[in-house]
């Protein structure tokens, strides 16, 4: 009876780099599976976000604003911020922000309680305000700066503390928030300007302090959930924005120095026009790795996923030039001061 052959050294070795080959490619797949589908996920957001906008425009004839100073509380509590204000157009918020104190509340400590109102008129009782809430709908799942980051402290235009819950969106500070037809605030089509963009939850700079994305801040902050947005010079004191933002007059579009001769204002409208000193106002967020705080970002390797204006959703490339993605974010196609 013949013995049993064993197996060699190198078939051992084939076998088990058979082995893991076939794990890394599962391990990939799986990955990739993963980024697909937190990316669908970001353009659902998206979609719901643009369909929330229209409804809110249908009711109040008028875009959100990305600062309310309005019924004598806005300029001291930040009521409510541009999110806020499609909170009840959501359908994924089954609650809103009205409340038996709405003005205390709103950015309130987790250690609070507050009485809350549902859409079908129930109430329920929560610790904190609605702005220091952690609303899915409001989160990227391939944003990883954050996980269900709230109790944010920020100080309000009047000293005291408000707290607040992170988002992974912004709204276009170019829009103008106006009552008007649509064919009025969007002489170049709606289609063809961005609403909502992508913006990480937490900027950590490389030089500076950290910035924060909460969607419920509703006045000039470098915190404020939008892109593009500039403290006005009235009312004097209040805080920049820190971010970027175009100004005219713009280079032709057949300029060949279109984008290198683009300038911006940084933080306030009433600042010096600045260069870019950028090659793409759009930038990839990654793990541990600095971010621009002045400007949009995305997790997305593919480009930054927005919503337009018409409700369509679009991915910018990483690589999209100032003088187009400019363009994208003015409803005029050209930015006037």
């Amino acid at each position: 009876m013949s013995a049993r052959a064993a197996l060699t050294r190198t078939e051992v070795l084939v076998v088990i780099g058979i082995l893991a080959l076939l794990i890394g490619l599962v391990v990939t797949g799986i990955g990739r599976v993963r980024e697909a589908a937190a990316e669908t996920h970001c353009k659902n957001n998206l979609k719901q976000f643009a369909l929330a906008i229209h409804s809110y425009y249908d009711v109040n004839e008028r875009f959100p604003s990305l600062v309310e100073s309005g019924m004598g509380m806005g300029a001291v509590k930040g009521v409510p911020s541009y999110f806020a204000s499609l909170i009840p157009y959501l359908e994924a918020t089954p609650f809103t922000y009205r409340s038996e104190r709405p003005v205390e509340n709103y950015n309130a400590h987790s250690s609070v309680e507050f009485t809350y109102g549902n859409k079908d008129g129930t109430k329920f009782t929560s610790g904190g305000g609605i702005a220091n809430k952690v609303f899915r709908i409001f989160i990227d799942l391939s944003d990883t700066t954050a996980s269900e980051l709230r109790d944010v402290p920020i100080t309000l235009p009047d000293g005291t503390i408000g707290y607040y819950a992170t988002c992974s969106y912004a709204a276009n500070g170019l829009i103008p928030s106006r009552i008007g037809k649509l064919v009025e605030l969007f002489p170049m089509g709606n289609g063809n300007t961005i609403l909502i963009a992508e913006r990480p939850q937490v900027c950590v700079p490389k030089f500076g302090e950290t910035v924060y994305n909460l969607w419920g801040v509703g006045f000039y902050s470098p915190h404020m959930p939008a892109f593009a947005a500039l403290t006005p010079a009235d009312l004097p004191g209040m805080a920049s924005t820190g971010q970027v933002a175009p100004v005219a007059p713009w280079p032709n579009e057949n300029a060949a120095d279109r984008d290198t001769t683009i300038r911006v204002r940084i933080g306030r409208k009433d600042t010096l026009p600045v260069s870019t000193g950028f090659s793409s106002p759009i930038q990839r967020i990654r793990p541990g790795q600095a971010c621009d705080p002045r400007l949009p970002g995305t997790p997305h390797r593919g480009g930054m996923q927005v919503a337009m204006a018409d409700g369509s959703i679009r991915v910018f490339g990483l690589n999209t030039s100032p003088w187009i993605f400019w363009s994208a974010c003015s409803p005029t196609g050209r930015y006037d001061d």
